[in-house]
């Protein structure tokens, strides 16, 4: 069979996590992702909203098929080649990775583990298989975790995210833009642009059919890529961010230029940088955060 000649696309992948509160709308609008859809339904909900969606294909009926990271592997090792699957739901990664984070706590609780790096390696095992396991077959991918509200150390309200950050570092080399969920004082729903790799971020756009997403995959496109040039897409990819939307991306963003190789070591240094430097806004800790990784880079080509 001759070679194909690969065609340019216009828009890239839709290579996306999307963060949300739970019942605000995430599976909804996973099915209105390109079809025919696959899920992984970790959550056991996206029954709920397959009427949405042209044609939905379950991972497999035993639930815990669609949480272990084995399994998923497998399965779609066997079934993917020649599936023409559009796209592949993960819904959601916080039913996959949790259970991962409780049960390495309560090894090195019991003393099974000597400490949590130890314990932990299952977890980072697990999601560098999905990763490879999912992102392998080119089709396009929606990764879905859940947020909540808890209170720090001093008592002080924040909004974290239910995977841990260093998982949400990884995930983030197999991705090109991040959503959430956001709901305004009126109860309308949109979707935040948190970060896009190549396109414009930043904006929300909100849903006006009723909570339904009916056309939000393109309008997202639509506002990250139309009118831009294939320059001035590489052009984002390439240069340093005025600032970072979150601390995953900032460190993310530091090991792809090369400036660090291990997460914890860039997790270490980018506390130090926000503790010493004592930043009074985004825009100030990424140009100190910039610095830094443009100094270790330097270091590293001088020694």
């Amino acid at each position: 069979m001759p070679f194909k000649q690969l065609q340019s696309k216009k828009h890239p992948p839709r290579q996306w996590t999307l963060v949300g509160y739970p019942d605000s709308g995430k599976s909804t609008l996973a099915a209105r992702m390109r079809d025919p859809i696959l899920v992984i339904d970790a959550d056991n909900r996206f029954a709920e909203v397959t009427h949405l969606a042209k044609t939905v294909y379950a991972l497999s009926d035993t639930p815990n098929d669609n949480t272990n990271a084995d399994a998923i592997a497998s399965i779609l090792a066997k079934q993917m080649p020649g599936s023409a699957i559009g796209t592949v739901v993960v819904d959601s990664l916080t039913a996959i990775i949790t259970p991962l984070v409780t049960q390495a706590m309560v090894d090195k609780d019991a003393g099974r583990e000597k400490n949590l790096v130890a314990a932990f390696r299952g977890k980072a095992l697990a999601m560098r298989q999905l990763q490879d396991a999912i992102t392998r077959w080119g089709t396009d991918v929606l990764w879905i975790y859940h947020k909540h509200d808890s209170r720090d150390a001093k008592a002080n309200q924040q909004t974290r995210a239910t995977i841990p950050a260093t998982e949400l570092i990884r995930l983030t080399r197999s991705i090109n833009a991040q959503l959430e969920i956001v709901i305004d004082e009126h109860d309308r729903r949109g979707i935040k642009i948190a970060w896009s790799r190549t396109g414009r971020d930043g904006m929300t756009l909100w849903d006006e059919t009723g909570d339904k997403w009916i056309g939000m995959p393109e309008r997202i496109e639509h506002e990250m890529y139309d009118g831009l040039s294939e320059d001035e897409q590489r052009q984002k990819e390439t240069a340093a961010p005025e600032f970072f939307p979150s601390v995953e991306v900032a460190i993310a963003w530091a090991m792809e230029q090369g400036a660090f190789d291990d997460i914890q070591h860039a997790r270490n240094a980018y506390e130090k940088i926000k503790r010493e430097m004592n930043p009074q806004n985004a825009r100030a800790m990424a140009s100190f955060w910039i610095a830094d990784a443009q100094s270790r880079l330097h270091d590293k080509v001088t020694r």
